[in-house]
């Protein structure tokens, strides 16, 4: 009892005295700067922290960590930043019946409701990466933090769907910050070793967690509350989280208004703008496609999407010649890194884009399940999550990633081929309890292995961009599975003889079917993954070593050459 008053008490001492600093630092930027203040001892994240050609693995704290209690609340709130837009789309989701009566709203006008957010915050993330690379990290955090507790609250008192949408989409900019700075925060902070399985492991355990407890907490505020709440309830959390976090997460390297001028001058800003364009227009096209009357034969919709492609292919040209690129390509030469925006494509397709948007809709309009019953029934979801990524925290060092990405997309696959042959009145621990479980074991599994092998894969400056394109192709690909399953789904719908609920289960079973699709061809590229293990020590590491030393060499070599 006595150890465990002595830790609280260090740990509020040292929130007492990040306080204190923060306060000192308010002063400085009313000054006229925009940093965080003057550098503090070691509490400051440097190139003297992390070296990325760093060839010595430890699981030592790192020293900008005054305690473990600290180090502890700084990986929850980072955790949380990766959460946040899954979290969003899962709670916002559940509550998409009651918005309708609301707003008097339904078909397309309310999908928009949740495509607002994916479509900004799917569009933004490469911009937003590069900002956090450039002008600091926990800046960006923090302001994605606040600003996303803004418009929240904001459309939380709005009457007009029109404008809540609106709204959304400036959510959805948040959801764009926060997962990339949240992963180069870990990536820049750490170095490799088992500690940095674990905290990787941790973090990236909110992507997939995130929709779940999404879902957990809109279930319960709208059961028992109303769907505003949820809201409210988002806007005090991440105004809290962004005070916590400003006192605790170690600080970026001080900079004043010069050298901000200076960085902010070398982004990317054509390739900002093609990217965005890009990706705005074909997300746009695809949610469009499966609201339109007349789908995909409607003209704007082509349009848009031809557009969209033209727009993305001239970004790639002129990333290929850009001094300093929003993406550089060179990330895409390394070995597996491609492959793994393929498997995760899939994967998260599979997942956020069809799986866990249809079992909402199965257990609700089939089975006439209220909110908090759907809630019940996803509750082994996320503790299956838990228990898996406890595991891969512990054994990313032992067993390699090519088999764990094996495991992951098998899992995917039985997941959605469980769905796909459920029979309409089953019980539910035969089939969805086993499906439900497997389906977030392909998540966190898949996630942590291509973060953790991208991450690895780039410099130290670049961590931010690097999960910033790993979390773009995430976002689209849930977009493309979100339209192509509609477009399934109101095809086999209108084929069916059935009516009524029987009607509405044979076109929800088409979407399954598309899933298994989807997930055999993760399955497949799978197979030819080569990654081994992380953060074993180098004795038992050495090819993984050689590897890093030499994915370090080959990005001073295109750096130097651009």
């Amino acid at each position: 009892m006595t150890s465990v008053r002595n830790r609280l008490a260090m740990f509020f001492r040292t929130l007492a005295r990040r306080i204190s600093m923060s306060t000192a630092r308010i002063f400085s930027i009313m000054s006229g700067k925009i940093s965080s203040g003057s550098p503090v001892g070691h509490s400051d994240i440097g190139p003297q922290v992390q070296e990325y050609r760093a060839l010595e693995v430890t699981d030592k704290r790192p020293p900008v960590f005054g305690s473990v209690w600290q180090e502890i609340v700084v990986i929850i709130i980072l955790t949380l930043g990766m959460a946040l837009p899954p979290a969003n789309q899962g709670s916002m989701q559940i509550a998409v019946p009651e918005m309708g009566e609301s707003f008097g709203i339904s078909g397309g006008n309310l999908s928009w409701t949740i495509s607002a957010f994916t479509l900004t915050s799917g569009a933004f993330v490469l911009l937003m990466a590069s900002l956090a690379d450039n002008i600091g990290r926990k800046r960006m955090l923090l302001i994605s933090y606040v600003w996303f507790s803004v418009w929240c609250l904001a459309s939380a008192f709005v009457n007009n769907h029109i404008v809540f949408d609106i709204m959304r989409g400036l959510q959805g900019l948040s959801g764009a910050v926060s997962p990339p700075a949240a992963v180069g925060i870990i990536g820049a902070t750490y170095i490799p070793g088992r500690r940095k399985n674990k905290a990787m492991a941790t973090i990236a355990a909110g992507a997939p967690l995130g929709f779940v407890v999404g879902i957990t907490s809109g279930g319960i505020c709208t059961q028992f509350l109303s769907w505003k709440s949820i809201l409210y309830f988002s806007a005090i959390e991440y105004a809290f989280l962004a005070a916590v976090g400003w006192a605790l997460i170690p600080n970026d390297p001080a900079m004043d208004w010069i050298v901000v001028r200076k960085r902010l001058a070398v982004i990317d800003y054509l390739g900002a703008l093609l990217s965005t364009s890009g990706l705005v227009l074909l997300v746009f096209a695809l949610t469009e496609s499966s609201v339109a009357s007349d789908g995909w034969r409607s003209p704007y919709v082509i349009v848009l999407f031809v557009a969209g492609i033209i727009v993305l292919g001239i970004f790639v040209f002129w990333e290929s010649k850009a001094k300093n690129p929003l993406m550089p390509l060179y990330i895409w030469t390394y070995p597996g890194v491609a492959l793994c925006m393929i498997i995760i494509a899939c994967g998260f397709m599979n997942f956020l884009g069809v799986v866990s948007y249809y079992i909402v809709l199965f257990f609700q309009r089939v089975r006439g399940a209220s909110a908090i019953l759907t809630t019940a029934y996803l509750v082994p979801q996320a503790l299956s999550g838990i228990l898996v990524n406890i595991v891969v925290a512990y054994t990313l060092h032992i067993i390699p990633g090519r088999i764990f990405m094996v495991i992951a997309m098998t899992a995917f696959l039985v997941s959605a081929l469980l769905w796909a042959l459920q029979p309409l009145s089953l019980t539910y621990w035969a089939m969805a309890f086993p499906a439900i479980c497997l389906s977030v074991l392909g998540a966190d599994l898949s996630f942590n292995v291509a973060n953790m092998h991208i991450l690895s894969a780039v410099p130290a400056e670049l961590q931010s961009s690097a999960s910033g394109i790993l979390n773009t192709v995430k976002q689209i690909a849930v977009s493309v599975g979100l339209a192509a399953s509609s477009t399934i789904v109101k095809t086999a719908a209108d084929r069916s003889p059935n009516e009524g609920t029987t009607k509405l289960y044979d076109s929800y079973r088409a979407a399954f079917w598309f899933a298994v699709g989807i997930s055999g061809l993760g399955l497949v590229c799978s197979l030819f993954l080569k990654v081994g293990t992380k953060g074993a020590k180098r004795e038992d590491n050495t090819n993984d070593t050689t590897q890093n030393t030499e994915n370090a060499e080959h990005a001073e070599k295109n750096v130097s050459s651009q």
